[in-house]
Parts: C-alpha cells; structure tokens; sequence
C-alpha cells in the first residue's frame, strides 16, 4: 500500500469569511494626528460646526452662462424617429386630430391592384433574393434573444440589416413599377433620398415639433387628388386616452427651431408635391423609454406622424406658413417597412387647426401589416425564401399608380 502526499489546502472562502467576522470587531484606533496639528500652530474643529447649509441664491446671483443660438425659453415638445407613443394609434390621433377611416386602404386605391404576369412575378422575387440574401453587405447584427433563457448567450451573427433590406426591396421595385406603367406616370415622379422633413405647430397650449427624416420621397408635378370631402360628417369620434395626455412621451427641449424643413425649392420651375414617404422602422433604434416591448399600434402611429408631418409642411410651403384651414386637401401615401413587413396607409390633411376635438378632421386609412415573405436565409448552403407573398408588390403597382 502507498501513501500518497498529505495536501494542506485551505478554503479560500471560509477563510476570508473568518478574517472578516474577527476582523468587523476590531475598534478605531485614535491617531495622534489632532495632537500633531495643535502643538504645529493649527486649530482642529468639528466638522460639522464648519459646514453650513447653501444659502439660496436668484438666477441674478448665478454667473453668466453662454447659451446655445437656438435656446429659448419656452418648451417645444419633440417628436423625432426615435420616438414611439405610449398609447400608439390612440395618442397620435389625438396629437394630430385625426381619425381612422377605416382599417384598410381606400377604395380608390384598391381599385388600382390588380394581377401581374407571371414574369413580373418572377422578378418580384429575384429583387426579394439580391435585396434579402445576396447583398454584400455583412455587419453584425443584433444580439439573439430568448426570453425562457434570458442568460443565454448566442453566437453573433453577421448578414444583412433591416435598413439596408428596405432601401433595397423600396428602390428596385420603384424601378419596376416604373418599366411597367406608362411613360406618362413615370415621367411625372422624381425621388428624394433621405431628407428631413420638420415643422412645428401649436396644439392648444403646447408646442409642438416633428422633424422626421424620410428614407424615401416621391415626388409628382400633380398632388393627388382627395379621397373624401372635408366637410361631411362621417360619424367618427376621436379616441380618448383618459387619464393620460395626448402629449405624453414626448421629449421637452429648449433648443430648437421655429421653421419647415422641406428639401424642394417651392420658388422652382420643376417644384413637386408629395406622392408617397417610404418610412423604415428598425427596431434596435425605436424603442419604449420603459423597455417595453413595441406594440403594433405603436407602429402603426410612426406612420401616421411621419405622414402628417410631410402633408403639413408641404401644405404650409405651398399655402402659406400661417395656413389653418387649407384651400383643398393635402393626401400622402405612405409605406413602412422593416425589410420584411410593410405597412400601407394613406394620409389626408384637411387642417392644420389641431386644437380641440370638434370641426374639420384629418383622415387616414391603415391596412394591416403584410409580409413578403417568411423567411429568406441560406439553409445548407442554398438560398431559400420561404412563405413569399406577391400582395405586397401588388400594393406598391397600387401606390405608383395612383394619380
């Protein structure tokens, strides 16, 4: 039989625990350091004796303070891309008087969405392979979460962004939709690449400013024509958000600019008018302030504001910059996207007197969101889309064409 080698090991753990309960009863040792100042000439007192409570001061005692050139006094309240309202669709109605037609597109508008061609078909879906799987591009993306194991960590993944899948899917098949409608249609639309779209409006005692930025504008010589006569009574109420405020969420500034932003020069020959605001919504950047998880109506209200904003400025450039009720209606076709859901809504301004709940309303119709396809990844090294659905190309051959 051989011994082995006896192996003296402590447990950190319990050690450190130990030297820690003898150790907390150790009293403070009392240093000759008071001793030492007195017999060197200097007086010790109480701290507390010494310190005294701030004495309050007015703003005249307070040194001058440079302040930036767009400071002002008076709050504005800022809605920018980030932003996402507590209460969605509800709240934005309020903020804009609006109310919701109906929960699909208009009549009109349907109309225009017809069949397509086998062969157009097929290149709707080679756009949704080069825009979703064989785009160049390969960044990180964001973090895999499980909520029934949240402390699991996955392998990062790198591909393509969601921002970059939308410019793709909205630019290639604009150019498709322009091959396939008349040279007429196409000759009267031109495109603006982001651009930042702001104005700011009064809302009873609050001020307020929107100043979004629009992935893609497209413009036409001729505005669209309105949907539904300002002045009928279609029966609609606006929503109530009792107790909150329909201003709630919104961020309180001092810095900013009382000025419509609009990237087309109104003074020239080739001036145009907003057709549709093609919107991207990327949720790493669009979040709840609580960490919330986002809703669909909050969703849905990105698009309605961010319509609303480019009708209004293009509705203050056009008619005035203290315009109230307008002359004719103001209509804004917009698609939100995220690469692989869209949203398509339309949007008419019928004033840009928002107080209150009564008199002239604006209208907008909202379709449900659909998607393009299910899936579009390499699965064994072969690229795959699954789940693809042609109704969205459908809806953008609709939007073109709508005059």
């Amino acid at each position: 039989m051989k011994l082995t080698q006896v192996l003296c090991k402590q447990n950190l753990g319990r050690m450190t625990r130990f030297i820690w309960q003898v150790q907390r009863n150790r009293p403070v040792q009392l240093t000759k350091a008071e001793q030492i100042l007195a017999s060197m000439g200097f007086s010790v007192q109480d701290a507390l004796e010494v310190v005294k409570p701030p004495k309050p001061c007015s703003e005249f005692d307070l040194p001058p303070i440079p302040l930036h050139p767009d400071f002002k006094k008076e709050i504005c309240l800022t809605y920018k891309d980030t932003n996402l309202l507590q209460e969605g669709e509800s709240q934005a109605c309020l903020l804009t008087k609006t109310v919701k037609v109906d929960d699909e597109i208009p009549e009109k508008v349907k109309a225009l969405i017809t069949d397509i061609p086998e062969h157009v078909d097929n290149l709707v879906k080679r756009i949704t392979y080069t825009s979703s799987i064989f785009d160049s591009q390969q960044v990180k993306l964001p973090k895999l979460k499980d909520p029934n194991r949240p402390s699991w960590v996955f392998p990062r993944r790198y591909g393509i962004t969601s921002t970059r899948k939308m410019h793709n899917l909205s630019r290639k098949f604009l150019l498709l939709c322009e091959s396939l409608c008349d040279p007429r249609i196409a000759q009267n639309r031109s495109m603006v690449f982001d651009e930042v779209l702001a104005t700011c409006i009064e809302k009873e005692s609050d001020l307020l400013q929107f100043s979004l930025k629009m992935d893609l504008i497209m413009t036409s010589l001729m505005p669209l024509s309105p949907i539904a006569d300002a002045n009928v009574d279609n029966g609609l109420d606006l929503p109530d958000i009792y107790p909150l405020h329909h201003t709630i969420g919104l961020t309180k500034s001092n810095i900013y600019k009382i000025e419509d932003e609009y990237p087309i020069n109104m003074s020239s020959a080739l001036m145009n008018s907003v057709h549709t605001i093609f919107i991207n919504y990327d949720p790493e950047t669009t979040k709840n302030l609580t960490e919330l998880p986002t809703t669909q109506t909050q969703i849905y209200a990105r698009s309605l504001i961010e319509s609303f904003t480019a009708a209004a400025v293009y509705a203050r450039k056009k008619f005035g910059a203290n315009v109230k009720e307008l002359p004719e209606p103001v209509v804004v076709q917009c698609v939100q996207s995220d690469g692989q859901h869209f949203h398509f809504s339309v949007y008419q301004l019928n004033t840009l007197n928002i107080d209150g709940t009564e008199g002239i309303r604006n209208f907008w119709w909202s379709a449900p969101t659909i998607k393009l396809y299910e899936t579009a990844q390499y699965e064994d090294g072969i690229p795959c889309v699954e789940g693809y659905n042609n109704e969205v190309f459908k809806r953008f051959l609709a939007f073109y064409k709508n005059e």
